[in-house]
């Protein structure tokens, strides 16, 4: 998927040169989307690479949501606070 790829690309030192053809096709839907800058071959080019430039601020909002959501999931924590006032 998509958002995992950025994930990983979050997690990746860029700029990065990418020609695995399935994920330059993640590329295409996260530029399309606005949250990676990347230089994309033509479609019909013999060698297909992509150079990853950077996550855009959208990008990487996203990413915090998406951390945020995951944090939000779990269960709270409940602390013994009566211990610690003897």
């Amino acid at each position: 998927m998509p958002m995992e790829y950025l994930l990983g690309l979050h997690r990746d030192e860029l700029p990065l040169l990418e020609s695995d053809i399935r994920n330059i096709d993640k590329l295409r839907i996260l530029r399309a989307a606005g949250m990676v800058e990347v230089r994309l071959p033509p479609p019909d080019a013999q060698q297909q690479q992509a150079q990853v430039l950077y996550i855009t601020g959208l990008g990487c909002a996203t990413l915090r949501a998406r951390g945020a959501r995951r944090a939000t999931a779990k269960p709270p924590v409940h602390w013994d606070l009566e211990a610690s006032l003897d």
